[in-house]
């Protein structure tokens, strides 16, 4: 049989097109499988985070370490200038009272110059941070201070109460 009979009897060409849209709708089928595994396992993995995160029932070594870390990033963040990004470390409570306007405002990372962390020290609901800030006035420069900050679990992460 050549391929000009089969061609003529429309079996060639009914066959591959029936085969193509085929191959497509399993294609079709398999991106919306991959889709919902990743939204499932999205989901799965900020349910874990809640879960296996920080709260107040947390050994207290896990809480310092997960207050050292936090509070540490939220002031690199300073120190380099990004008030936006350190917004986002405040508690839920703390930014449905301020808002970033007002706190990028009330905050001025541009005489800042260093932080140094001195002691993390957590109870059953809150840790405190001490740190020493070093920072330039505009009569004085490398003025060192004393700073401390209270930081709160909520939603299985550590949060920076902010106090004006």
């Amino acid at each position: 049989m050549n391929f000009a009979a089969i061609e003529g009897s429309g079996c060639f060409g009914k066959f591959t097109v029936a085969k193509r849209r085929q191959a497509r709708q399993v294609v079709r089928q398999a991106w919306q499988a991959a889709a919902v595994i990743a939204a499932v396992l999205g989901v799965a993995g900020c349910a874990t985070g809640l879960i296996g995160g920080v709260s107040k029932d947390s050994a207290p070594e896990v809480k310092v370490a997960a207050v050292t870390k936090r509070a540490q990033d939220r002031w690199d963040l300073l120190l380099k200038g990004d008030v936006k990004a350190a917004y986002a470390y405040l508690s839920p409570a703390s930014r449905a009272v301020v808002s970033p306007e007002r706190y990028r405002s009330r905050v001025n990372p541009a005489n800042f110059r260093s932080v140094k962390l001195e002691t993390v020290s957590c109870e059953a609901e809150s840790c405190r941070v001490r740190f020493w800030l070093t920072f330039d006035h505009r009569l004085m420069r490398g003025v060192q201070t004393p700073l401390e900050e209270t930081w709160i679990f909520e939603d299985g992460q550590a949060w920076f109460v902010y106090r004006e």
